[in-house]
């Protein structure tokens, strides 16, 4: 994802106007590269999205692909693992398909 700083406030280390690659996100923060090619916690309220990276696009093939999967009993699944941070909140779905 791609993010443009629209405040730079109390962070000489961002730049108005710049983009910048973003790393990690959570609730009310991004994990970026910053000017010095350091990775920074800052507040979302100090970017504007400029490029979601088709999340939406790929979110939506993976749902085909999964509602296809349920109608048809799984035939195509091999292996199916969830991952879960220490809150107990879903961090990683794998999902292993067998193609012939």
């Amino acid at each position: 994802m791609k993010v443009r700083c629209i405040n730079n406030t109390l962070c000489e280390n961002l730049t108005i106007g710049r983009e910048y690659s973003v790393v990690e996100e959570g609730d009310k923060y991004y994990v970026i590269v910053d000017n010095l090619q350091d990775e920074i916690t800052t507040k979302k309220e100090r970017f504007v999205v400029v490029e979601d990276g088709d999340l939406a696009k790929k979110a939506k093939a993976t749902i085909t692909e999964l509602t296809y999967q349920v109608d048809n009993d799984f035939k195509d699944i091999s292996d199916f693992k969830i991952r879960k941070n220490s809150k107990g909140e879903i961090k990683e779905i794998l999902i292993k398909l067998k193609y012939e």
